[in-house]
């Protein structure tokens, strides 16, 4: 079962009223054949397999530094990943931005809605 529907025209218009618009029935038409190509792509992106590859090396599920440890409020989540024993990043640390995936660790995606 698609999770993302398409808004009927009387939550379309409902939405456009909180929001100061006075949307007409034209408006609203626009607005769902917009809608429609998007909905329709994230449903077949959901029903699509994972086929997720193995975790090769154990990691920590992380935790949200806070106080001193995140001062500028830079870091979402710090988490540790204990690679291979050799290698070009043995005993260095790696920053990644909160929009790659990484097994077991939570993503923000730079947005406060993903908490």
């Amino acid at each position: 079962m698609a999770s993302v529907k398409m808004p009927t025209a009387a939550e379309l218009a409902k939405v456009g009223s909180e929001l100061g618009m006075n949307l007409s029935d034209s408006d609203i038409a626009f607005f769902q054949e917009t809608f429609a190509g998007n909905v329709a792509a994230y449903n077949v992106l959901e029903a699509l397999p994972d086929n997720l590859p193995a975790v090769k090396y154990p990691r920590t599920p992380g935790y949200q530094p806070e106080g001193d440890e995140n001062k500028y409020n830079l870091w979402y989540v710090k988490s540790e990943i204990k690679g291979a024993p050799e290698g070009k990043l043995k005993g260095k640390r790696v920053a990644l931005k909160d929009n790659v995936c990484v097994a077991g660790v939570p993503m923000m995606n730079g947005a406060s809605t993903c908490r």
